[in-house]
């Protein structure tokens, strides 16, 4: 599911009538409409990071359903959650492995799905990566997630990223492969980490409206009601 304006990406994910909802957006009730077509439920929420360009919907989930929230163990959040490490887990019928893959954020996650579907949230897109410039990032981070664990990963596994549309040079594209976004993602080409990082300085549009505002809301510090934006 795509937010049109921002292009950001939610996932529900599940086998047979129970679901894993991946970094929802805050109008949480399609996501729960779309669970409940089939006489299924939200189990589970991941958030891959304390995002900063949106509000995230994850304590509304939760409010909702009663389900857990999942996030990397270093998460710096206000609220209670459920640590993910850096193994497999079993949740909603589907297998997990979590990688972890700071470098946008330092608890960034990403998320291989029964060894077929990697769900790479802001770390690589279509035909991009994920800026590193928001407060909390670390182009030479990101540089290691990259080429030494997503790069190291199948060819043929989908990816499925956490936004889409235009910014920097991302594609309109939903998804794509391990092996297309190695031979034709710009960032990708880089031959040398200081090759990367100052591809990571050049030709950025400006920062999200608000974005420090976002982190402290999805992170428990300030209530969405207080905050002005």
């Amino acid at each position: 599911m795509i937010a049109e304006r921002s292009g950001c990406c939610s996932y529900l994910v599940g086998s047979g009538s129970e679901f894993i909802l991946v970094d929802p957006l805050i109008d949480v009730e399609r996501f729960t409409k779309s669970a409940q077509l089939g006489d299924g439920k939200i189990v589970g929420v991941i958030d891959t990071h304390v995002h900063a360009d949106h509000l995230s919907g994850s304590r509304a989930i939760q409010k909702l359903t009663g389900c857990p929230i999942y996030m990397n163990e270093a998460s710096p959040v206000h609220f209670p959650f459920v640590p993910l490490a850096e193994k497999e887990y079993r949740l909603a019928g589907s297998k997990i492995r979590v990688i972890h893959t700071p470098g946008h954020a330092p608890e960034h996650v990403s998320l291989l799905f029964d060894g077929r579907t990697v769900l790479t949230g802001d770390t690589l897109l279509v035909g991009d990566v994920g800026r590193a410039d928001l407060g909390r990032g670390d182009a030479s981070k990101l540089y290691d997630s990259l080429f030494s664990k997503l790069l190291a990963l199948e060819d043929h596994l989908e990816v499925m990223p956490g936004h889409v549309g235009k910014a920097h040079f991302v594609s309109a594209g939903t998804s794509s492969t391990i092996g297309l976004e190695r031979q034709t993602n710009p960032a990708l080409q880089a031959k040398t980490r200081e090759e990367f990082i100052r591809y990571m300085t050049e030709g950025w549009p400006p920062k999200p409206d608000h974005y420090e505002l976002y982190v402290q809301v999805n992170s428990g510090l300030l209530d969405i009601r207080e905050a002005k934006f």
